[in-house]
């Protein structure tokens, strides 16, 4: 009989209810990211674009290297939404908040050492270096917040619950957004104009979904959990928190590797001079657009896959990979399509310098390939977090890595256009690597059961 159960819980529909809210949310992420660029695109100087962009690209070498918040937190409720283990859940958060809050006070207080090291790291010239220190010490202030905004969506992911997420994702943004135009184009504050919107949201969003999740009839449905006992419990709870680092260790080491991937392209793309820097960071701009549209399904199996590896149920893990990457695989042609015929009306809509919209569509070709190359790669993401198996995200991303190293000197005398058939190259290998190892992802579940 229980061979029956699968079919409410990886349906087509139920996917699709759990996808839609991050395709919306997720999106306005990068989008907030565009909106920072188009705005420096609208100053007569690549230099103010190539600022942003590595202060941006500095950001997220933090952000993103501490990603592990979110996807350790998002595999573990995951896996205990499988279990029915709501107060489990409830101590997983606190955990993962106290470690948001904690690390976040620390990057604030190294923020001098991080701009100082930056600057030594990424080769551009000495008003793209201060640009990028101008922005980053300022938007450096909201780690905390950012930090425990990725705990709770981690909470919420995995509860599947992406509703939630969707609320939080959208007020922070939408006030990044209106201060980017108030700032920038209302008070001329340029650079540290965008730095400082994106901290004022992030706390933004931070106190709301704290509120959100406590208020009373909250469908979260842990906020009851929440009181002094349990919060002392959980952060007494050595075990656990063994388990989340040896966890956060290895996403952590792949996402540093991964941010220290599109570093290399963007400090390659430096060296060839500030045209060239700013088409990159235009592509990669567009990347992140379209990799969180990606995630949207990737962000589904997560949920999935930890649920049905908590219940030990094969048959609805082998289901749901299946169709969250099919779902992904259609998308992602579908943007490609859009990609290939709306060329000069998308690359308008980040600069109006002509010389940058010349050069960016002799290289379009690239930001076309980018959706088919990656979407692999984000969907097996999302299907190893789901089943915690941070050990061969790292191990596929090393391997990854090196092969962009080797691909940037093969191609380097081909200029631009070969660091970019590099990149692209690149994101096609993290896919290829990840499904070496699916069947130890299969195998967490046990034998598929018997159909009846």
């Amino acid at each position: 009989m229980r061979a029956k159960t699968h079919n409410n819980h990886t349906s087509w529909r139920h996917i699709w209810r759990l996808a839609w809210p991050i395709i919306i949310s997720n999106i306005t992420v990068p989008l907030v990211g565009a909106v920072d660029v188009a705005m420096m695109g609208r100053i007569d100087d690549p230099a103010f674009i190539g600022g942003v962009g590595l202060g941006m690209m500095l950001f997220n070498a933090i952000y993103f290297g501490m990603g592990f918040l979110r996807m350790g937190t998002t595999g573990l409720v995951a896996q205990s939404q499988g279990e029915d283990a709501a107060e489990q859940i409830a101590r997983i958060m606190v955990r993962g908040l106290a470690l948001a809050c904690a690390i976040g006070m620390i990057i604030i207080l190294a923020t001098p050492v991080i701009t100082n090291i930056a600057t030594v790291v990424f080769s551009a010239s000495e008003l793209v270096e201060s640009l990028m220190v101008d922005y980053a010490t300022i938007r450096l202030l909201a780690a905390p917040a950012a930090l425990g905004n990725m705990v709770v969506l981690g909470v919420l992911y995995g509860r599947q619950q992406m509703f939630g997420g969707m609320l939080l994702l959208l007020i922070v943004n939408a006030i990044n957004l209106v201060l980017d135009f108030v700032f920038v184009l209302g008070l001329d504050m340029t650079v540290r104009g965008v730095a400082l919107a994106s901290v004022i949201a992030q706390w933004s969003g931070f106190l709301f979904i704290m509120w959100y999740i406590k208020r009373p009839g909250s469908p979260n449905g842990i906020g009851r959990f929440l009181h002094t006992a349990l919060f002392l419990s959980a952060l007494r709870d050595r075990m656990a928190y063994r388990r989340f680092f040896v966890l956060g260790r290895d996403i952590f080491i792949r996402t540093a590797l991964l941010v220290f991937c599109e570093a290399l392209v963007l400090n390659h793309a430096a060296k060839l001079g500030d045209l060239d820097l700013a088409t990159c960071q235009l592509v990669l701009t567009l990347f992140g657009i379209l990799a969180f549209a990606l995630d949207a399904f990737a962000y589904a199996a997560e949920a999935l896959v930890g649920e049905a590896i908590g219940k030990r149920n094969s048959t609805d893990l082998q289901i749901v990979i299946r169709r969250t990457n099919s779902l992904a695989a259609g998308m992602a042609l579908g943007i490609a399509a859009i990609l290939w015929l709306g060329d000069t009306l998308i690359i308008r809509l980040f600069t109006t310098q002509a010389a940058l919209i010349a050069h960016a569509q002799t290289h379009w070709v690239w930001a076309c390939l980018l959706a088919p190359a990656s979407f692999m790669a984000f969907q097996l993401d999302g299907i190893f977090v789901g089943a915690t198996r941070g050990q061969d995200m790292r191990n596929a991303m090393i391997f990854s890595a090196g092969g962009l190293g080797i691909a940037l000197l093969l191609l380097a005398p081909w200029g631009l256009q070969g660091l970019l058939a590099a990149f692209v190259g690149y994101l096609g290998l993290r896919g290829a690597s990840l499904w070496w190892h699916i069947n130890r992802v299969y195998a967490q579940a046990g034998p598929p059961l018997q159909q009846q």
